[in-house]
């Protein structure tokens, strides 16, 4: 069960969830034709550094194979995890740049989904539909609510796209921890799992796919794509249950 967050510890998680909503929103304005995953990432440290806090992506996981970069810059067929690169972005290009950080030790983490420059109509309504998934999830933060509410908001409106849901990954509570208990699948059954209550913050990140194709981890270990290198999108945000509305701390 996550730690129910007190006034005080809400407060330091929206002043971090604010730092990385301004650093995800310099790193879109900068992702344009002929710049590099790999300079983004540069600058997403230098910027988090710059304002006190710490990278939470850089060096994670697995001593033996750990995460390279600040930011994991995952385009086009790439669903989750890619690890930033010299190879520039193109016109047309769909990406997603999901960032962690910590500050005074309270975790934040977001990804923005967009695309770069004209986009072809089925990557605009992939987009959308994306968005759309994740608002139901956000919907659905609401004390009285069981977790499977939210993951079934998450999935119904998956499935009401011409998309495909993707069931392999889920969203998590964050704190103290950038990956804190419980898990938030992207599916859920009505009326089951954790109460949500005043005080929880929970990280939403639906993923969908244009084909029910499967999905494949490439040679680095980190970066899952789509198996037919069809397209697929990821976006996410930190969610505060409130006594009212949901609040995004990652706006």
């Amino acid at each position: 069960m996550p730690v129910i967050k007190t006034s005080e510890q809400v407060d330091k998680m929206r002043v971090s969830g604010a730092l990385l909503a301004r650093c995800l929103d310099m790193l879109v304005t900068c992702a344009k034709p002929g710049r590099s995953g790999k300079e983004l990432d540069t600058i997403a440290e230098q910027f988090i550094r710059d304002h006190n806090g710490i990278p939470a992506f850089k060096n994670y996981g697995n001593p033996n194979n750990p995460f390279p970069g600040s930011i994991c810059f995952s385009r086009n067929s790439v669903v989750v995890h890619g690890i930033p690169s010299d190879d520039v972005i193109q016109e047309g290009d769909l990406i997603t740049i999901d960032c962690g950080l910590s500050l005074d030790g309270w975790f934040a983490d977001a990804a923005r989904l967009f695309g770069v420059g004209h986009m072809e109509q089925d990557d605009i309504d992939i987009m959308i539909a994306t968005e759309a998934t994740l608002n139901a999830g956000i919907e659905a933060c609401v004390v009285g609510n069981k977790l499977g509410d939210v993951g079934r908001a998450i999935h119904l409106k998956a499935i009401s796209s011409p998309f495909y849901n993707v069931l392999e990954f889920c969203g998590h509570a964050i704190g103290q921890r950038m990956h804190e208990d419980p898990q938030v699948p992207n599916a859920g059954i009505k009326g089951k799992g954790l109460e949500l209550e005043v005080g929880m913050v929970f990280c939403l990140e639906p993923m969908l796919k244009k084909t029910d194709t499967k999905l494949g981890i490439l040679p680095d270990r980190w970066t899952v794509a789509t198996r037919d290198g069809t397209r697929a999108t990821h976006i996410e945000h930190m969610v505060l249950i409130t006594d009212t509305r949901p609040e995004i701390l990652t706006a």
